[in-house]
């Protein structure tokens, strides 16, 4: 169903294969750059940002915003991860995220982000290879998915379409 949004472009129903890959390799290689970084000056730390950053997805991300997110559950497609596994571990809960869902995915979302600067202000090649693989992908989503994007509710969407209404 072509629905289009407010400045007249198309809301996305799939994500391509080079969006999937593009988001999915960024992220990860440079949350790897931050743990190379982080490693070179504190194995502790470094582990402390791999533990974070894993349990950050799994139990802040994943259920206060992908499960409320309608591409896995209805377009079977995501940017980050299979859909079938967010399906299966984080079933869809509906369209209206929770104030507190939002407010710690967007938390731990930025302290993944910026968590590694610490280390990485010391080095700046990796500095410089963090950025050219992170920023796109950060820029990615207000430039291009942010104005696209079917998760009316997610506080990131800049369709202008309505948030849908409270569940009763």
């Amino acid at each position: 169903m072509l629905l289009e949004n407010q400045a007249g472009c198309t809301l996305i129903d799939r994500f391509s294969m080079p969006q999937k890959l593009l988001m999915r390799i960024g992220w990860l290689a440079s949350t790897a750059v931050g743990v190379v970084s982080i490693a070179k000056h504190s194995p502790l730390w470094a582990g402390i940002y791999v533990a974070y950053v894993v349990l950050g997805f799994a139990l802040v991300v994943l259920p206060s915003l992908c499960a409320h997110c309608p591409y896995p559950a209805k377009f079977s497609t995501c940017l980050f991860m299979p859909p079938g596994i967010v399906k299966r571990f984080y079933p869809y809960r509906g369209p209206r995220m929770s104030v507190y869902g939002k407010v710690a995915t967007f938390t731990a979302m930025v302290g993944m982000f910026i968590m590694p600067l610490f280390w990485l202000i010391h080095d700046l090649p990796l500095l410089v290879l963090y950025g050219l693989l992170g920023l796109p992908v950060l820029a990615a989503f207000p430039a291009f998915f942010c104005r696209r994007c079917r998760h009316f509710d997610c506080p990131m969407n800049k369709t202008g379409r309505d948030r849908p209404a409270p569940a009763s």
